[in-house]
């Protein structure tokens, strides 16, 4: 395999390149899982090798766009069309998921975890009146991808509500640890009803979040606006 070329304009990256990890497509999940099994190598298709004329634009990019996406836009730039006022200033709520699904086994390493299986698990629930927008059903349903560390455990859930006369309501993203040292903590996203996108005002948290929420937390650009007792 020769040097790294840029995945926009195909030239050699150079000791000013950089690797820019984008928000990772399903597939690119897929491929995450498989590699973390041992089933899969290579190149993780979520990270692409920018030159230094792209790169600075393809981490500002990287924080709300997939690689296909953002490519689209990066060769748009090349057209002569600036982006820096295109990245939307809401994350996807889908797109959130798949960030936290795909640092499930980094969060199982900060636990002391070595067996990064993730452990999937689907359930009906009843949510209370205070956890549903107005005209909303109180039967939800609640997907959950759980890894575990010698320390404790990690654990993202997708929660959806429903309208009473059918279609969605409301997606919520909860993220946590049941670790217990230091402390358990839970991120909560809750968007508007009936929205697909969120903002800092949505995330609530509880418990001080390890490094790596931290860390996630500000790469996204997300500062919760309440915090749970």
């Amino acid at each position: 395999m020769g040097p790294p070329r840029c995945g926009v304009c195909g030239a050699g990256v150079g000791e000013r390149g950089a690797l820019v990890e984008f928000v990772p497509r399903e597939e690119d999940l897929e491929w995450h899982e498989r590699a973390a099994r041992g089933r899969d190598g290579g190149h993780p298709p979520d990270a692409l090798w920018l030159c230094e004329r792209h790169a600075g634009c393809g981490w500002m990019l990287a924080r709300r766009l997939d690689a296909r996406r953002g490519l689209d836009l990066l060769r748009t730039a090349d057209e002569g069309i600036d982006v820096s006022g295109q990245v939307p200033p809401e994350l996807a709520v889908d797109d959130w998921e798949r960030i936290l699904r795909r640092a499930l086994p980094d969060f199982a390493m900060e636990l002391g975890g070595e067996d990064l299986e993730v452990e999937e698990d689907e359930q009906s629930y009843y949510a209370e009146d205070g956890e549903i927008p107005p005209g909303a059903a109180h039967g939800a349903d609640a997907y959950t991808w759980t890894v575990a560390g010698a320390r404790g455990e990690a654990w993202v859930t997708r929660a959806t509500l429903y309208w009473r006369g059918g279609g969605v309501a409301r997606t919520d993203i909860h993220v946590g640890s049941s670790s217990r040292e230091p402390s358990g903590w839970t991120v909560w996203v809750e968007p508007d009803a009936g929205a697909t996108r969120f903002t800092s005002a949505h995330v609530t948290m509880s418990g001080d979040p390890s490094p790596l929420m931290v860390e996630l937390l500000e790469r996204y650009g997300l500062e919760p606006a309440r915090v749970r007792r």
